[in-house]
């Protein structure tokens, strides 16, 4: 179900990708904080599905877009045996030092800290991990409440 939310303006467009990070001060005390920020989880990565033609002042952008997001799973890789549709659990990076892995940038996403807890909702395909010990699968997962 879409959540509708504010935008700066010039990301505005469908199909746009973006993961909502900490509020700045500014945003903190802002009258448009309940549309543009209350309704996203921190670090949930989201996907502008309609944008409209309501735009509202912004102090940092100058103006921000009324749009439609829906959140999105993140790829990852998990070790096989986690690898359940619906299986919440606590993620832990991968020690990785293999730079040519195609897999490399879905073992530790910048944004997903050690210890977040993830829900698997697609089991995707198997990886030849050379780093791990454990057979390793790339899934789609969101963060778990």
């Amino acid at each position: 179900m879409p959540i509708i939310t504010l935008i700066n303006h010039l990301v505005a467009k469908e199909g746009f990708r973006f993961i909502q990070g900490q509020p700045s001060e500014e945003c903190l005390k802002c009258r448009l904080k309940p549309v543009c920020l209350d309704k996203l989880k921190l670090n949930h990565l989201y996907e502008v599905v309609k944008v409209t033609n309501i735009k509202n002042p912004c102090r940092l952008y100058g103006y921000v877009t009324t749009v439609e997001v829906e959140e999105r799973p993140i790829t990852l890789v998990v070790p096989k045996r986690l690898a359940l549709e619906g299986l919440k659990f606590t993620r832990k990076s991968i020690e990785c030092n293999e730079v040519k892995c195609p897999y490399r940038s879905y073992c530790n996403i910048e944004y997903l800290k050690d210890n977040a807890p993830i829900k698997i909702v697609r089991v995707m395909d198997r990886v030849n991990c050379r780093a791990s010990k454990e057979s390793m699968v790339l899934v789609e997962a969101v963060l778990a409440d």
